[in-house]
């Protein structure tokens, strides 16, 4: 995680401020609602961890009547936008896109935190998940992130920057 991370996702310059409604089980307090005020939008202020959802919740909406939106209708585009770069650490690539625009890695694994973490979780009898954006999203494990070669990568880098090299496109 960032150490500045704080500091774009509070700031009026990067940040729209926005706020929840008063939430009656929180004592009517208003949560900050983090959203990102630059090209890029959120993704260019977020923490860059990238989780995909749970699957159960698009199933849900399905159900619901958004027809199209259960998970197996999504998981095509998950894996279309995705460059997943595993970094040696195991996952399932038939769960995974390797050609998309959003690149998706694992970070290192050498801090001892890392892993006394997920042991920890273990221990406490919840279950691992090698890969939360696979097969098994329940479970503690190591994250991804939307991060390549050590830089953020945004919507703007995946998306934007690409279409920006066509004649027919420029940020106004």
């Amino acid at each position: 995680m960032p150490g500045a991370l704080s500091y774009p996702m509070n700031m009026s310059r990067y940040d729209w401020g926005y706020q929840t409604e008063p939430e009656p089980h929180l004592g009517g307090r208003r949560l900050a609602t983090p959203r990102g005020k630059v090209i890029g939008g959120s993704s260019s202020i977020n923490g860059m961890i990238y989780v995909r959802g749970n699957p159960l919740d698009y199933d849900h909406w399905r159900e619901a009547g958004a027809s199209g939106w259960g998970y197996a209708d999504v998981l095509p585009y998950f894996k279309r936008m995705e460059n997943w770069h595993d970094g040696g650490h195991g996952g399932d690539p038939e769960w995974r896109g390797k050609s998309g625009p959003l690149h998706v890695t694992r970070g290192k694994r050498d801090n001892p935190l890392v892993q006394a973490f997920v042991e920890a979780g273990r221990q406490a009898g919840y279950g691992v998940a090698d890969d939360y954006n696979g097969y098994r999203q329940e479970g503690f494990g190591p994250f991804d992130m939307t991060v390549w070669r050590g830089r953020r990568w945004s919507a703007a880098n995946a998306y934007l920057r690409p279409a920006l090299r066509r004649a027919n496109c420029e940020i106004v």
